[in-house]
């Protein structure tokens, strides 16, 4: 490659990095809300006939969801997926 392909690619690569980090600025701000939640209902003094341990758990798995999510994202394996059988 020529030094100024090199260049080149190396200046797309780096401008692609902040890019790809920033992509789910939203995602990571819901989980942050959500952890928030969670410590607030945490805190809470009464438990409101078991509403709020019901919204602790909503809020667990809103969390888990977001965090499928993001792993989706970057590519990574969340878990086994049901895969259909292949009839041969």
């Amino acid at each position: 490659m020529t030094r100024l392909a090199m260049l080149a690619l190396a200046g797309l690569l780096l401008a692609a990095a902040p890019a790809a980090a920033e992509d789910h600025r939203q995602m990571r701000a819901a989980e942050h809300d959500l952890q928030s939640a969670r410590s607030h209902l945490q805190a809470a003094v009464h438990e409101f006939e078991g509403h709020r341990r019901a919204a602790i758990e909503h809020v667990d798995k809103a969390l888990a969801q977001v965090h499928e999510g993001l792993a989706a994202a970057e590519g990574k394996d969340t878990g086994p997926r049901k895969r259909r059988s292949r009839v041969q």
